[in-house]
Formats: C-alpha cells, sequence, structure tokens
C-alpha cells in the first residue's frame, strides 16, 4: 500500500504533467498558425523547431528507456530465470525503446547542429552504446549458474547501470536546454510579424522542458524509493530475523542453484541437518532471550567455518541446514565433527548428513539426513551420524 510520501510524489507528478498536456495540446495549433505568416525568418525558425522537437524526443526518450530499465532491472533482481528469457514481455519493451532512442539519436544527428551540441549528443552515443554493451554482459552473466556472478551482475544493474543512465539524463537535458536557447534567439531576431505567436511557441517549449525535466526528477525519485523497498523486501523475505542466516525460502531458491552445478560439474554436494541437543531444557531455564543468544552465536559461529560456495540456513527453532559443495560424506563429516566442542555454552549437537545423488529430489535427501540425525539423537546424541545414499 502506498504511504503519504508516494501519495505526495505521485500528486506532483500529476501536478507537473497537466501544463506539459497543456503546452503539447497548444503547441499544434501555434505550429500551424505559423506555417500562415509571412516568409520572411519563418524558414529558419520552423527548421529550428524541428531540432526542438527532436531534442525533445531524444530527451522524452532517454525518460521512457530509464523507466522500462529500471523495470527490467527488478525483474532480473527477483527473478533471474524470467529475466533470462529472451520473450519476456519487459525485455521486449526495453529493447523496443532502445531502437527508439537510438533512431532518434540517428534523426537529431542529421540536423544542423552547433560544435558543443554536436560534441553533447556523442557524448550520449557513447554512454548509451556503454550501456547496451553493459546490459548484455549482464543478461550473460544471469544465464550462467554462477551465484557469485549473479550477484556482481545486480550491483552492475543497480550500481554502474543507474550511474550512466544519470549521465544521459544530464546531457539530454542539457542539450535540450541548449536547443531550446539557440530557437530563443533565432525568434528574437526575427522581423517577422508573427513574432508573438513564436515566442509563445517558446515559452510554452520552455515551460513543457522545465515541466517534463521535473517530472522525470520526481519519477525517479519514486522510483528510487520503490527500488530501495523492494530491495529491503526481498532482503527481510529471505533471511531468517533472529540469526540472519538464509530462510527456508531461500533455501529452496538457492540449493537448485548448487545443484544444477554440481550436476554440471560432476562434484558431489553433502546435505546435513543440524539440532541443537536439550535446547528446550535451555530456554526453560535460562529463558529464551539467552535462548535467542546462544541461537545467534551458534549460528555466526558455523557460518564463520564455512566456504563461500556452502550453504548454511535455518529451518526453524533449534534446527539447522548445511550445503557442502564439493564435498564427500567422508569429507562432510570431518569438517562437521571440527566444530564439536566450540560451541558456546558447552552446548552440543545432533547432526544427520548424507550425500545428494545425481537426480534425486532434495526433499529425498534432506529425508535421508532427518534420519540419521534422529540416529544420532536416539544414540546418545552430541555425534554426527553419515548416512550413504542409495545405490544407483
Amino acid at each position: 500500500m502506498p504511504d503519504r510520501s508516494d501519495k505526495g510524489i505521485m500528486l506532483k507528478a500529476i501536478m507537473v504533467a497537466a501544463p506539459i498536456l497543456l503546452c503539447m495540446g497548444l503547441l499544434p495549433v501555434l505550429s500551424f498558425y505559423i506555417e500562415k505568416m509571412e516568409e520572411d525568418g519563418r524558414a529558419e525558425i520552423v527548421e529550428y523547431i524541428a531540432i526542438a522537437q527532436a531534442a525533445m524526443e531524444v530527451k522524452f526518450d532517454a525518460a521512457d528507456l530509464n523507466g522500462w530499465q529500471t523495470g527490467y532491472a527488478f525483474d532480473i533482481i527477483r527473478d533471474i530465470d524470467g529475466a533470462s528469457r529472451d520473450d519476456a514481455a519487459s525485455r521486449a519493451e526495453f529493447l523496443h525503446s532502445a531502437d527508439n532512442f537510438n533512431q532518434d539519436i540517428a534523426k537529431l544527428r542529421a540536423m544542423p547542429l552547433s560544435a558543443d551540441q554536436r560534441s553533447q549528443l556523442k557524448s550520449v552515443q557513447q554512454d548509451f552504446d556503454h550501456f547496451m554493451a553493459l546490459d548484455r554482459r549482464i543478461i550473460a552473466m544471469y544465464r550462467k549458474p554462477d551465484a557469485a556472478g549473479h550477484r556482481k551482475a545486480s550491483d552492475l544493474v543497480m550500481g554502474e547501470e543507474i550511474r550512466i543512465f544519470n549521465h544521459i539524463s544530464q546531457n539530454t537535458n542539457a542539450l535540450a536546454v541548449s536547443i531550446t536557447l539557440d530557437l530563443m534567439k533565432k525568434v528574437a531576431q526575427s522581423n517577422s510579424y508573427g513574432i508573438v505567436a513564436r515566442w509563445m511557441m517558446l515559452v510554452m517549449w520552455i515551460i513543457a522542458s522545465a515541466m517534463a525535466i521535473l517530472l522525470v526528477r520526481l519519477l525517479h525519485k519514486w522510483l528510487s524509493q520503490m527500488r530501495g523497498l523492494m530491495q529491503k523486501l526481498e532482503q527481510l523475505a529471505g533471511t531468517d530475523e533472529l540469526t540472519q542466516l538464509p530462510n527456508r525460502r531461500t533455501w529452496d531458491v538457492q540449493i537448485e542453484m548448487m545443484l544444477a552445478t554440481a550436476k554440471r560439474y560432476r562434484q558431489p554436494i553433502a546435505v546435513a541437518l543440524f539440532d541443537l541437543d536439550h535446547f528446550k531444557q535451555f530456554n526453560d531455564t535460562y529463558g529464551h532471550p539467552e535462548g535467542d543468544r546462544l541461537l545467534r552465536e551458534v549460528a555466526v559461529l558455523i557460518r564463520s567455518r564455512m566456504r563461500q560456495s556452502d550453504l548454511f540456513a535455518r529451518f526453524g527453532g533449534e534446527e539447522f541446514v548445511l550445503a557442502l559443495m564439493n564435498c564427500d560424506l567422508a569429507q562432510a563429516a570431518a569438517r562437521i565433527e571440527s566444530l564439536r566442542g566450540n560451541l558456546p555454552d558447552q552446548q552440543t549437537f545432533s547432526v544427520g548428513v548424507t550425500v545428494w545423488v545425481e537426480g534425486e529430489r532434495i526433499h529425498n535427501t534432506l529425508a535421508r539426513a532427518d534420519k540419521a540425525l534422529y540416529q544420532a539423537k536416539n544414540g546418545g546424541r552430541d555425534r554426527v551420524v553419515g548416512v550413504e545414499p542409495p545405490a544407483c
């Protein structure tokens, strides 16, 4: 539900858009009136009006492209698989906007511009080419089953792409203002009978330009707020609040990526279920705040001993799950055993560990690890029990 800040920004955007629509509606009328004026100076002014219109189209194309890029960035961050599809609707709209932007730049380049204006237009073209190359690189990163690459690509989306677009917006705005000022000079130099109408048209262009710049900034501010909110929601939705570990939802997503990587490179994955021994008794004796502290400290300790390629998550209560990449059963048991005796408050744990079999669904692997965990508990707790997977 939108808050007061969102409603305020939307109301301002509507108030800014109204003058733009009014000016745009009156401009064709004034253009028709100018066509009826005397020939003196008219051709030159009409030519500059066309240039100004082309410059405004480039500026509005930049705002449109920024909007589609932001929406597509959200798709990438929220849904890697969906963002990788070539037929995704948001990507198609994004590429369509990029094509319009490129065509309008080419149209403006063919018009008579000053040296400074051509330099600004060249900078816009270079930034745009850089952005499209970066976009292709990001998409290529996301299509690879590489979690580190995905994080790097997300950082590029949220950092480098936004920086480039800010530069494009600044240059397109500066170019539109420069051309508008040139138009103003031509109108001031004109001695035609239609000078009043031309000044009115100029004023409307200036008003429309100023309002459009303000509208783009308001929309950019709103999108930035939404981007920040989405990042916070994504983080909250995928993180256990107490331990700051990935939760079950994040586990379900990331473990499938790990399994795909293991299958591709034919590497074993060990899966272990942890359960703190007598945790209910600890809570009853020392209280729930101490129990929460113990869970946090255990999570920090175990996570600090894991590799970047491993996945450690909290399933709920005192139960944790661990996936060890490129690790067989013996190696996994040895690594988990190394944690024994290092837990805070002389706490012990029971662990059931097994190995994922290619083609097996992960919940079957977890069920096997769960049986091993119960064997560890029934065997006296404070131990690691490994179970070999069934023969293929």
